[in-house]
Order: C-alpha cells, then sequence, then structure tokens
C-alpha cells in the first residue's frame, strides 16, 4: 500500500518514528506532494496520514500571504484527497493552535472541513476518543530495557523543564508561585528576549533557585539532562494540548514527571503514579522525594503502556480499518 505523510520529515521525532513503523508493516511512505503525480493520484487504494495540518497557517515563520497560500493548499488537497483515496488519517494534536493572540478562523474552517467529508480525528491518547494511536517513546524497546538495566538506584532529586520557552507553557505563572526551595533547572530557546527578561525578573525578585539556559539542546545534551534529573516540569497553562511529546521524551529515560492541572495530567495521574499534579505553592523536595518513582521503574511501566510492539499493531489496525 502507498501511504503519503505530512509532514514526512520534522524536528518532532514522532515522524521519523512512525514513518518506520508504517515502512516495517510493508507499506511504502511517500511526502503529501508526490500525491499529485498522476500515477499516484490515481491510485485509489492509497492512504493519507495528516499531522498538525491544521496548525499550518499559524506557523511562527510565515507571513500573511504565506500562511494563506497554504491554508488554502492544505484544503484542497484534503478535498482531492478524500475523492481520490481509500481513507485519510487526520491525527490532531492539539485542541487549538498554540496561539493566544490570532484568531483561529481557519483552524476552525479546517475542521469543519474534516467534519463535513467525515474525516474522524485520531488522537494520540485514548481519553480523546476511539480512534487514537499510542504517543511513542524515544527510545526503542531494546533501548530502553538496556537504559533500565544499567541505571543507578539512589538520586538525588532535581527537576527540569526543556523545550521551547512560550509563554503558552505557563512558565511565568509557575514562578510566580515557585517554591524558593526547590531548585528548577530550564533548558531551551526562550521564543523572545522581552520575555526571556519577564522570566527573569521574576526569578530575580523572588530568589529563586532557577536557572535558564536559553538554546536548543542537541540530542547528547537533552539526554544528559533527563539522565541527570530525577523530575521533568510541565506546565502547560494554556491546555491547548492534547498531547505532550516532553511527557514521552522524559519518561523514555526514567523521569518523574511533575506537571500543573490539566485534561492531559489528569489523564496521566489516572494511569502513572509517577506523574504528579501540584499547585506548586505547597511543593518541597520532601514532597518529591516521597512520591519519588525509581527510575528504572518509570522505563518498566512506560514500556508496558507504550511500546513500539503496541505501536506497531495500532498502526496496522488503523491503516487496514
Amino acid at each position: 500500500m502507498n501511504v503519503f505523510c505530512f509532514p514526512i520529515r520534522h524536528q518532532n521525532k514522532i515522524i521519523e518514528i512512525n514513518k518506520k513503523i508504517i515502512e516495517s508493516l510493508g507499506h511504502q511512505v511517500y511526502p503529501l506532494k508526490s500525491v499529485y503525480r498522476p500515477n499516484f493520484f490515481f491510485d485509489f487504494d492509497k492512504v493519507v496520514v495528516l499531522n498538525w495540518v491544521e496548525d499550518q497557517p499559524y506557523i511562527d515563520s510565515y507571513g500573511f500571504f504565506k500562511s494563506w497560500i497554504y491554508f488554502f493548499f492544505y484544503l484542497t488537497t484534503i478535498i482531492c484527497c478524500k475523492l481520490t483515496s481509500r481513507k485519510i488519517i487526520w491525527i490532531k494534536h492539539n485542541y487549538k493552535p498554540h496561539v493566544n493572540k490570532i484568531k483561529t478562523r481557519r483552524y476552525n474552517i479546517t475542521c469543519c472541513l474534516m467534519k463535513i467529508l467525515n474525516i474522524k480525528e485520531t488522537t494520540l491518547e485514548s481519553y480523546i476518543g476511539d480512534d487514537y494511536i499510542p504517543h511513542p517513546l524515544y527510545l526503542n524497546d531494546e533501548e530502553l530495557g538496556k537504559l533500565a538495566s544499567n541505571v543507578k538506584k539512589d538520586e538525588q532529586i532535581k527537576v527540569a523543564f526543556f523545550g521551547h520557552v512560550k509563554r503558552y507553557k505557563g512558565l511565568h505563572q509557575a514562578l510566580n508561585v515557585w517554591p524558593r526551595s526547590v531548585p528548577l533547572t530550564i533548558c531551551g530557546k526562550v521564543e523572545s528576549d522581552a520575555y526571556e527578561n519577564e522570566l527573569l525578573a521574576i526569578i530575580s525578585s523572588r530568589s529563586l533557585k532557577v536557572t535558564i539556559d536559553s538554546r536548543f539542546l542537541v540530542d547528547s545534551e537533552l539526554e544528559s539532562l533527563l539522565l541527570e534529573n530525577t523530575h521533568v516540569f510541565l506546565p502547560h497553562e494554556a491546555n491547548t494540548m492534547i498531547s505532550s511529546g516532553s511527557f514521552y521524551h522524559a519518561i523514555s529515560y526514567g523521569c518523574n514527571i511533575l506537571a500543573t492541572n490539566s485534561e492531559f495530567s489528569k489523564h496521566k495521574s489516572l494511569v502513572h503514579d509517577f506523574i504528579s499534579i501540584n499547585d506548586l505553592q505547597n511543593l518541597s523536595l520532601t514532597e518529591l522525594q516521597r512520591n519519588f518513582r525509581h527510575r528504572k521503574e518509570v522505563i518498566s511501566e512506560s514500556l508496558q503502556y507504550y511500546s513500539r510492539r503496541k505501536l506497531r499493531e495500532s498502526w496496522d489496525l488503523l491503516l487496514n480499518k
């Protein structure tokens, strides 16, 4: 079977992981633009997989005209693929775009078109609906098994945040109530100098034990960060996400999760006891130590729920449904 994926490459490793899983099932994977080649356009047995397609008009680097061009291009492509493909798998990652000041009219139009064409959303979390595939871990099953067998037992409690530092994630709100006794390392490129200065001002005025390393981390640096810290902090105050890549990246290396209240964190806390939801005002190192799950236990449980085997089974079912 020919499978056309958008995007075919992405800085988020979930795209490459899913691509390899689909290929391992015996299918040929092509970029979405190839669907317009005559030999593929009239292949009525093909499957199209769309990630983040409804979010495309809101990419930061797009200007006004470019965003509208891509908006109409993807609307046209969705209609054409619906008419010429066996099925479209629409993987929806967010409740809405990660923007607060931009109107989401084009997002709403795209989602409305999906409903009109009877293209059901598939998500990465079971709490949203029946059509879902598990979000993959960032290490394969063999790598996780090897890591679990080599981790040390006793660890000093350390908390880190990693990823893009953007306002919608709510770090400024978290720092306003973050306890002075708990150190926090923030690693990731801050969206603007103004926002970084705002965060630094909060840290300074409250005398917090918080450091900011405002740069993109290469894979080896991120791996070291996760292995050096016992907990990863997930604020995400905007509550726009259905799933969190940071969560799966962190538990791939056996980190416990400290989260603020969101639909995602509430669901995960019902499933796993290595994630805790905290209002932060009452947070302490003693509490983190008391509820700490050792790295090996986190990895073992993560494999039970999110292994490559389960991902492969889900894709096989979804592609042939």
